[in-house]
C-alpha cells in the first residue's frame, strides 16, 4: 500500500512537472512575441523621431526662405521669420496682440527706408500710439509708452549715427 501510495504521488509530481514545463514553454513563446512586438514598435518609434526631424529641419530651411511672414509653428507656437539679409529669425513662445502691433510698425516703418532720412521717431511713436489704441499726451506729443517702445525699435545703428546711445 505504500508502495501504491508512492507510485501515485510520484504520479502527480510528474504530471505537474509536465504541466509547469508546458506552462512555461507557452508564456516563453508569449514573451518572445512581445519582444518582437517591442522591437518593432521601437523601430517604428526611431523612424518616426527621424522622420519628424528631418521634415522638422525641410520646414525651417524653407521658412527662412520664404519672405517675412507671421506664421505659427507645428505646436501652435506663433513664429517670425524673416530670409531678408537684414532680417531675424525670432521664435516666440506667444505672441500678444501688443508684440503684433509692434512688429507691424517695425515692418511698416523701418523695412525699407532712406539711411540720409531715418522716419522720426514721434511719427513711429504715433503710429504705436494708433495700433495699440493709446492716448497722446495732453501736449500732442504721442503717449509715453509710444515713444518708449518707438525708441525699442529703432535700429541701434541709427542711433549710434545720431548720437542717441542709451
Amino acid at each position: 500500500m505504500y508502495e501504491t501510495d508512492a507510485q501515485q504521488e510520484l504520479e502527480h509530481w510528474r504530471r505537474r512537472t509536465e504541466e509547469s514545463q508546458a506552462l512555461i514553454a507557452r508564456l516563453t513563446a508569449r514573451l518572445r512575441g512581445r519582444d518582437r512586438r517591442i522591437q518593432l514598435l521601437e523601430l517604428a518609434i526611431a523612424r518616426t523621431a527621424v522622420m519628424h526631424h528631418v521634415w522638422s529641419s525641410h520646414l525651417e530651411r524653407k521658412l527662412e526662405r520664404s519672405p517675412m511672414t507671421d506664421t505659427t509653428s507645428s505646436a501652435g507656437e506663433p513664429v517670425l521669420a524673416s530670409a531678408h539679409e537684414s532680417g531675424a529669425t525670432v521664435r516666440l513662445p506667444h505672441l500678444t496682440r501688443t508684440l503684433e502691433a509692434l512688429f507691424d510698425v517695425m515692418r511698416e516703418h523701418w523695412s525699407v527706408w532712406d539711411p540720409e532720412r531715418p522716419p522720426k521717431s514721434s511719427t513711429v511713436a504715433r503710429a504705436i500710439d494708433e495700433k495699440l489704441g493709446l492716448k497722446g499726451q495732453a501736449n500732442g506729443e504721442a503717449s509715453r509708452s509710444g515713444q518708449t517702445f518707438a525708441a525699442a525699435l529703432r535700429p541701434d545703428s541709427v542711433n549710434e549715427t545720431d548720437g542717441r546711445h542709451r
